[in-house]
């Protein structure tokens, strides 16, 4: 049973779970089903164990903000006590990021003579993507959706075109949509509000830090023959 006070309140009834204390103080308690943990506790909280009659009581207080969680058990059905190591850092690939940064170093994948000007330009509704110039130094706007683009980037795309028609003199200013994937639907929509769109694949790798290069892979194996 779980009784939690801080920010809100909630309350757990009896149930069986699976609790873990990591070694910084956060606790997560998980139900059977779904990824998310019923209740938890951030790094930093501190830990204490009481017993109340046939109770084992787990306490959990954070101070920044508030908040204190009390784990009731009645029984325990196994327990596993251990020390990690771990120092390594998660690497991710395929982010809405990582196409961003294609097209930076590939601007002719959007055309010919494209120049990338800004990335992450205010105005506004938001922040623009990438701001450039076409050949004919058109401004360009692009709006980079890591997936399936839908109809929500298509307004998003339309203010940002917007709002840099409102500081320039000239009104003709092109918005191009990126994304892996486009649907008719949302090619008509950009079609219809005169604007464009590319579909770009892109390669997610991930970083190997353990790959050795050809020359570390020659020289090991020109010593090992001699």
């Amino acid at each position: 049973m779980v009784k939690y006070q801080g920010r809100a309140k909630s309350f757990l009834d009896w149930g069986e779970r699976i609790v873990m204390i990591k070694q910084d103080g956060t606790i997560l308690i998980h139900q059977p089903i779904l990824r998310e943990p019923a209740n938890w506790q951030p790094s930093g909280s501190k830990i204490t164990f009481t017993i109340d009659g046939e109770y084992l009581i787990l306490n959990s207080i954070n101070s920044n903000p508030v908040e204190k969680m009390k784990v009731y058990f009645r029984s325990i059905s196994f327990i596993l006590v251990t020390a990690l190591r771990d120092r390594a850092k998660i690497l991710v690939s395929g982010m809405e990021n990582d196409l961003v940064n294609y097209i930076l170093f590939n601007p002719d994948c959007i055309e010919e003579g494209f120049r990338i000007k800004k990335r992450e330009k205010s105005v506004r509704s938001g922040s623009i993507d990438l701001f450039g110039y076409d050949k004919n130094h058109i401004p360009v706007v692009i709006e980079v959706k890591r997936g399936l683009a839908n109809i929500n980037a298509v307004h998003q795309l339309r203010m940002y075109v917007k709002d840099i028609k409102k500081d320039r003199e000239d009104v003709n200013v092109r918005g191009i949509l990126c994304a892996p994937r486009i649907p008719d639907m949302v090619k008509n929509l950009l079609t219809d509000y005169g604007l464009e769109w590319r579909e770009i694949e892109y390669p997610t790798v991930l970083p190997d830090d353990h790959q050795k290069t050809l020359e570390e892979f020659s020289e090991k194996n020109v010593t090992t023959i001699l």
